[in-house]
């Protein structure tokens, strides 16, 4: 059964991804390093992903002592399984990443409407955790 959370709990919750994200989005305007990074895998993944994001997983990544790059040895279930791999059995997610969803308000589906958005968490597998298919 699906667990139900009360509206104080969801913005809680909501309320901590955001302070998450703000505290990410200050440490990485100073860190060139990281910059570099994100530009060569941004050419290498062809994804579609937001440096400050890129950063919040590669600190989740050092966080849980896992080498490597976000997107390139970090990806969602579906990734892994797309690139010829599986998540092998018993694994669970080690590492997260947060992206930002736009909400339209009920009502104000028509075209022109303004929506609003709001962050959302994801779970990566890192490459120690696959196997090849």
């Amino acid at each position: 059964m699906k667990q139900k959370y009360t509206k104080e709990q969801k913005q809680e919750y909501f309320k901590q991804l955001r302070e998450k994200w703000a505290e990410c989005k200050k440490l990485s305007e100073n860190d060139a390093d990281a910059r570099v990074k994100y530009e060569a895998v941004l050419k290498q993944a062809g994804g579609k992903f937001s440096y400050t994001g890129f950063y919040f997983t590669m600190l989740d990544m050092k966080r849980a002592g896992l080498d490597g790059l976000p997107y390139i040895d970090a990806k969602t279930f579906d990734g892994w399984k797309q690139a010829g791999f599986k998540v092998i059995k018993g694994e669970h997610s080690k590492i997260s990443g947060i992206t930002w969803l736009d909400v339209q308000s009920k009502g104000k589906k028509e075209a022109g409407e303004e929506g609003f958005l709001i962050p959302k968490e994801y779970h990566l597998f890192h490459r120690s955790q696959v196997e090849a298919i």
